[in-house]
């Protein structure tokens, strides 16, 4: 884990950590932070898979894996409910943002207003703990963001949902993995207009970060050629074979 931190800090152009005896006042914080998301690096491509949970309206139990390059997306199911599917279910998609890239979800002082709430220990460092507000009003808003006292990056995002027939709140977690700043896990309570009680929760494992993929990755599979039956073969009944 140290070695993956100090391949990130050199990739965001971080300075070394400070020690816990030295917290920083939040304006410095803030402005490591905005500097730090500006300099995270993305990649070209990437690989990973993905296991979701969903109690409440609907039960079930789904394990994914997917290929990302820019805007481009391949899904492939790979267990349903526990059980293996025999051919992965492939979606393909184009023109996706990635909803779960931190740049995507992360609140900057342009959209929010931070509000200094102390720190915590978190592992063997500590994080700078900050309210959030969001300027104007959305379906999604973050309502508090831990910021890692090494890379100034977020690490816990906690957040509030409002809207689509639902209202509720959950958490996203980051970390580092080589180079990137990645989603771990992600999970999520809410009410239902329908006045259900809904839980998912999302565990991302398995990241690999090649130079490229095959543009074939993207392409839709061919459908397997139609099974047609051998035809049925009546025996007599003097040349049937002995029981």
């Amino acid at each position: 884990m140290r070695l993956a931190y100090v391949a990130l800090l050199a990739a965001v152009g971080a300075v070394l950590p400070p020690t816990e005896t030295e917290v920083l006042v939040p304006s410095t914080v803030l402005a490591r932070y905005v500097t730090s998301l500006a300099k995270l690096r993305h990649p070209k491509a990437i690989t990973f898979d993905y296991s979701v949970e969903q109690l409440g309206l609907r039960n079930m139990e789904q394990t994914h894996h997917v290929y990302r390059s820019g805007l481009a997306e391949r899904d492939e199911t790979l267990i349903v409910d526990g059980q293996q599917l025999p051919l992965p279910a492939v979606r393909i998609l184009s023109n996706r943002t990635y909803r779960y890239d931190i740049g995507a979800v992360a609140p900057t002082p342009a959209t929010y207003a931070f509000s200094y709430a102390g720190t915590v220990v978190a592992g063997d460092g500590f994080g700078y703990v900050f309210r959030t507000e969001r300027r104007a009003p959305a379906a999604f808003a973050v309502s508090e963001i831990q910021i890692d006292s090494r890379t100034y990056l977020p690490s816990i995002l906690r957040f509030k949902i409002a809207g689509y027939g639902a209202r509720g709140s959950g958490e996203l977690l980051y970390g580092p993995s080589e180079a990137y700043w990645v989603v771990r896990q992600a999970q999520v309570n809410a009410h239902l207009t329908s006045g259900a009680l809904a839980h998912e929760r999302i565990t991302w494992s398995n990241y690999q970060f090649p130079p490229s993929l095959p543009r074939s990755t993207f392409e839709a599979p061919r459908p397997l050629p139609a099974i047609v039956p051998a035809p049925s073969v009546t025996t007599t009944p003097e040349l049937q074979p002995p029981p």
